[in-house]
């Protein structure tokens, strides 16, 4: 654990015959079916531009909800029409390594929320050591800043599907130059009091574009949140020798969703005991304020 950082990754050791568990890289899943007589799972994939097939016992496609229907094409049209309905929040993280955190500490602050400006949020990174790896501790040492950018649509009227949409769309048409300038002008606003100088203090951008982001979160203002927690059973039924499951198939954006889910899928394939899978968040919630 200690090595994790600064350690450089044996990529092949993913992938050696003979292994337990095998990962390929650089390997997209193109169609997962059950076999003709039932007795597993048929996978085709593409690797170095060849077309290529591999058959398994069993197979759990873990994949975003919107491509599952386009590669499993046995599924029926109510789980589909509900997995196309997951359409993933955008969302926008920008590293800008900075000469020093002075400013920071002359303003008293280590984050800083604007949910008007372009940058919703702007925070020091995480004091984490590990290993050789040791957090900046001292003001004026170098410091890498964590952005946030949310490119929606809000005060048009429109839902959060529709916003999801247009901001993916406009993360296509926003150069570098744009988010650079944006940048500058958020931190000089923000920490300028501080005696922050963009022209001086910034030495490095890195804009991590990530155009589907967060799975979809079902809300009361466009969505029947209870309808639709119904209607996972659908998604997540057994389909053959094939299960779904991923954070999509939970509708909950975080790993533990995801974690909670393979676990269920794993053990529906194994003919286990019917795993119970925890509520999503907003469900808990919903239901507990409705109480009170």
């Amino acid at each position: 654990m200690d090595d994790l950082v600064s350690t450089v990754f044996d990529y092949g050791a993913l992938d050696r015959p003979g292994a337990p568990v095998r990962i390929r890289l650089q390997a997209t899943a193109v169609t997962v079916r059950n076999s003709a007589n039932g007795s597993g799972v048929d996978i085709g994939y593409v690797k170095g531009g060849e077309l290529r097939r591999v058959r398994a016992g069993s197979a759990v496609v873990a994949t975003y909800a919107t491509v599952m229907p386009y590669i499993c094409r046995e599924l029926e049209r109510d789980p589909v029409e509900l997995l196309l309905s997951n359409v993933k929040a955008p969302l926008v993280y920008t590293k800008v390594l900075v000469r020093n955190w002075q400013s920071f500490v002359r303003l008293g602050t280590h984050k800083i929320s604007a949910p008007t400006s372009f940058h919703t949020t702007v925070k020091l990174d995480y004091p984490v050591s590990l290993g050789g790896y040791r957090f900046p501790r001292r003001p004026t040492d170098p410091m890498v800043l964590h952005l946030v950018h949310v490119p929606l649509e809000p005060g048009k009227g429109h839902d959060m599907r529709t916003q999801a949409r247009i901001g993916r769309s406009r993360l296509l048409t926003t150069a570098f130059a744009d988010f650079e300038r944006a940048i500058r002008q958020d931190l000089d606003r923000m920490l300028g009091k501080g005696g922050f100088d963009s022209g001086r203090d910034i030495l490095a951008v890195t804009v991590n574009r990530w155009s589907h982001g967060y799975s979809y979160t079902p809300s009361t203002l466009y969505d029947d949140v209870e309808q639709m927690q119904a209607q996972l059973a659908s998604a997540r039924a057994k389909l053959g020798n094939i299960v779904l499951a991923n954070s999509d198939t939970a509708w909950d954006a975080y790993a533990h969703a995801a974690m909670a889910e393979g676990l269920r899928a794993v053990g529906e394939l194994l003919g286990a005991a019917p795993i119970e899978v925890r509520q999503p968040w907003y469900v808990r919630f919903l239901r507990r304020f409705s109480k009170t």
